[in-house]
C-alpha cells in the first residue's frame, strides 16, 4: 500500500526582508538582505514529506497569477502532485516577513487564491493517506464546512492530523466539533496549545488535548523540541538538537511534514518526533533546501 501525505493547506509568496530589528511605527528600517520564496504551512509541510522519501500531494488551491506560478514551480521541482486547477483571475496571496538577526519572524498576511474554495469534491482518497489540514483554511466558515465536509468522508484509516497555526483558534466552532473527533493527532507550538486549551503549562495542555485526538498530540517547544502526548499515556520530553538559529520561518511546518512522513513510514511516533526535531533544527539553520 502507497502510503502518501496530503495537505489541504496552504502555499504562498513569503516577501522576506532581513532586519537589524523591527521599525516603530510609522517609522522605517533598512534590511540587510531579504528576498521572495515560496512558503506557507501546506507548502513545507509536503515538501518536507517528499525529502523524506513519501509521495506528497499538494491539494490547496494556487493562483493563476505570477505568484501562482511560482508556486508551481516549487511545487514541480520537489515531485509534488498537484491535482486541482487554478483558481481563475486571482494570483496567490503572499506574506511580508520581517526576520530578525535571532532569526525570530514577524508576519503580515495578504490573502489569495490560497484561500478560495477548496474543490475537494473530485479528489480520490487512498487507504492510508495522512491528511494534513491548516488552521488557516479553516477561518472562513464556507471553506470550513468544505473541507471538514472532506475529512469526515475519509477512509477510517486514513490518519488525520490538524496544524491549526496562529489563527486555528479562531475557526467556527460547529466545524471544530465537527473535526475534532476525527482527529488523530494535533500538533501545535505554545502559543497554539494556549490557545486551545486555556492552560497556561504546555505539558497540561498536551495531555487535554491528546485526550481530544485519537492518538495523541504534540506541542512543539521551539529550541526545546517538543512535547510528545500519547492519549492515556505520560506526557514525554524530546530534545532537539542544538543549532544556531538563522530563520525561523517554517519551522513548525517542516516538523509537522516530517512527524507525518515519518509515520506514515510505519515509525512509532516517538521515533518521528525525534526525527521533525531534527528536521526542524536543520531548517532553522538553513541545512535544507527550502
Amino acid at each position: 500500500m502507497s502510503r502518501r501525505v496530503v495537505t489541504v493547506g496552504n502555499a504562498m509568496v513569503d516577501v522576506v526582508a532581513r532586519v537589524p530589528h523591527l521599525p516603530d511605527r510609522g517609522g522605517d528600517v533598512l534590511a540587510r538582505g531579504g528576498g521572495i520564496e515560496v512558503g506557507g504551512g501546506g507548502f513545507r509541510a509536503v515538501v518536507a514529506a517528499a525529502v523524506e522519501g513519501v509521495p506528497a500531494v499538494y491539494a490547496g488551491r494556487i493562483g493563476s497569477g505570477p505568484f501562482g506560478a511560482l508556486v508551481r514551480a516549487a511545487l514541480d521541482a520537489h515531485g509534488i502532485e498537484v491535482p486541482l486547477p487554478a483558481v481563475p483571475g486571482m494570483d496567490t496571496g503572499h506574506v511580508l516577513t520581517m526576520v530578525e538577526p535571532d532569526g525570530e519572524r514577524t508576519f503580515a498576511t495578504v490573502p489569495g487564491a490560497e484561500s478560495a474554495a477548496p474543490a475537494l469534491e473530485g479528489l480520490r482518497w487512498a487507504s492510508g493517506d495522512h491528511l494534513h489540514v491548516h488552521g488557516y483554511g479553516l477561518v472562513a466558515p464556507g471553506r470550513a464546512a468544505a473541507v471538514v465536509d472532506a475529512v469526515v468522508a475519509l477512509p477510517q484509516d486514513a490518519v488525520v492530523l490538524l496544524d491549526p497555526g496562529p489563527f486555528g483558534a479562531d475557526a467556527p466552532a460547529e466545524a471544530l466539533a465537527r473535526l475534532l473527533p476525527r482527529l488523530d493527532w494535533w500538533s501545535g507550538n505554545e502559543a497554539e496549545a494556549r490557545a486551545a486549551t486555556g492552560l497556561g503549562q504546555p505539558a497540561d495542555a498536551a495531555r487535554l488535548l491528546a485526550g481530544t485526538a485519537r492518538r495523541g498530540a504534540v506541542v512543539r517547544l521551539g529550541a526545546a523540541g517538543c512535547l510528545l502526548a500519547l492519549r492515556g499515556a505520560p506526557v514525554e520530553h524530546l530534545p532537539a538538537p542544538a543549532v544556531r538559529a538563522v530563520d525561523t520561518n517554517g519551522a513548525g511546518d517542516v516538523h509537522v511534514g516530517t512527524f507525518l512522513a515519518r509515520l506514515a513510514l510505519q515509525d512509532d511516533a516517538r521515533t518521528a518526533a525525534i526525527r521533525a526535531n531534527a528536521a526542524a533544527a536543520a531548517h532553522v539553520a538553513r541545512a535544507l533546501p527550502f
